[in-house]
């Protein structure tokens, strides 16, 4: 059938509508059921894609989340605010000058991505990192040993995220520069589209966002994989047990500070002052007594002190039941 309508044809809807057998309302209404398509911004990803994108970075907030608590020892949270399909443009203009922006890339992705961190998040991790409260200082660039000490900070951030896409596409992050002036953040086009994810940030008593760019370059050769299909065709008894093994492998490699406590005492800045060479400091404990071991901050185990092959060595006495601290319970 022709779409061009012939006189005949126009006669009898001209003729309909002025019957009334035709109502003008529905044929406006149809009209504002179609959806318009910018052909300058095509959407490069479908639901689906984007669902599974939501899914990795929701699996990443909760590993960062857990990593970054334990370096800066104060309760961080991370959770995902939104995924999104926006222009490179407009990402950079979105960003704050300055900001703290880091290029990264790896062997098994073309191109680089760019993760952007909010200077108060930024300069609240580092105080904190630097045994300061945790109180972010003014909006200025960071200097370049503030980034130095950051950089590690940042790989070991980007670390979890690959772990987070490990069942997608497996790489390892490097980082190929750290910048504050988004001007100067050129990894694609301008029209280039771009998945952009936006993690919320709470540290401490300051909040924020981080956000991850995915340029489509960077995604479209294993764009077929994110499938959410794939996150369940290995459900079963074998997978379980496989991922409890995988589960049980990661935690066993966490880093954990311990320390074994002899003793503690309380004195004022003038005692301290006036300490020197040789001067002994009491405590309220006898060397027979057992001392205090901790992990991370917690009490958890008591222990006798001794040697063990030339070396200093503490062995378990006990192990400390769990309690409840009531500072940190949050009534609801």
């Amino acid at each position: 059938m022709s779409d061009v309508l012939s006189q005949e044809e126009i006669d009898k809807l001209l003729q309909s509508l002025s019957t009334g057998e035709v109502n003008i309302e529905e044929i406006k209404e149809e009209e504002r059921n179609v959806k318009p398509y910018d052909f300058k911004r095509p959407s490069k990803f479908s639901k689906e894609q984007l669902r599974t994108f939501e899914m990795i970075h929701e699996n990443f907030a909760r590993t960062a989340s857990t990593y970054l608590s334990g370096r800066v020892r104060s309760f961080v949270n991370v959770s995902l605010a939104s995924v999104d399909q926006i222009t490179y443009e407009e990402f950079t203009r979105s960003l704050p000058n300055p900001s703290f922006i880091t290029i990264f890339s790896a062997k098994g992705l073309l191109g680089s991505a760019v993760m952007e961190m909010g200077l108060e998040i930024f300069y609240t991790i580092l105080d904190l990192i630097l045994g300061g409260p945790g109180v972010p200082i003014s909006n200025r660039s960071p200097t370049d040993v503030e980034a130095s000490i950051m950089r590690k900070e940042v790989i070991n951030i980007l670390t979890h995220l690959a772990q987070a896409w490990e069942d997608i596409q497996a790489f390892v992050p490097t980082i190929e520069n750290i910048e504050s002036n988004p001007q100067f953040v050129q990894v694609a086009p301008p029209s280039e589209m771009v998945v952009l994810v936006t993690l919320y940030m709470s540290v401490a008593k300051t909040e924020g966002f981080l956000n991850i760019c995915w340029p489509s370059s960077v995604i479209e050769p294993f764009a077929e994989k994110l499938s959410a299909r794939l996150w369940f065709t290995t459900a079963g008894p074998k997978s379980t047990r496989e991922d409890e093994e995988r589960l049980k492998k990661n935690i066993s490699r966490a880093l954990m500070n311990v320390s074994a406590v002899l003793g503690e005492t309380v004195s004022n800045l003038g005692e301290i002052l006036m300490l020197n060479v040789g001067d002994v400091i009491r405590l309220p404990t006898h060397h027979n007594d057992p001392i205090l071991v901790r992990v991370n901050g917690k009490d958890k185990f008591r222990g006798i002190p001794g040697t063990f092959r030339g070396n200093y060595a503490v062995k378990i006495s006990e192990v400390l039941k769990e309690s409840v601290d009531m500072e940190d319970t949050e009534v609801k």
